[in-house]
Formats: structure tokens, sequence, C-alpha cells
């Protein structure tokens, strides 16, 4: 994943046992960083910082080639 890229993502709502989690949302994906684990998500107008196992990818961003 990288920034531009649409993803799904869910919000754990209740961390008790069992969790809960809210509906897939859709958002774009500002920043992602693996040793971090934590995606930062555009949704909505608000900014969401939500664990990378939570999230999936839904579509790449177009790129332009590079020479």
């Amino acid at each position: 994943m990288r920034a531009g890229d649409l993803i799904r993502f869910r919000e754990c709502t209740f961390h008790g046992t069992p969790k809960v989690y809210s509906e897939w949302k859709i958002g774009l994906l500002l920043e992602y960083h693996t040793w971090e684990k934590v995606a930062t998500v555009s949704y909505n107008g608000h900014i969401v910082r939500v664990r990378a196992s939570d999230t999936e990818l839904h579509q790449r961003a177009k790129r332009k080639h590079q020479n």
C-alpha cells in the first residue's frame, strides 16, 4: 500500500472481549509506515489512524511511469 491508494478499513469500537468492529469503510491512504503498522487515512474530511491489520487495499492509485 502506498499513499494515494483507496483502502477499506474498520475501526475497533470496543476493546473488550470479544472485540467489536465497525462496518468496512473506504478512505484515502495518506501515509503508511511498515515499522509502525499504523495507517493514516482520510475519511469524510477527518484524519483517522487505524491498525494495519484492520486495512485492506481497495484500489491502487494510478501512477506515472518514471524514466
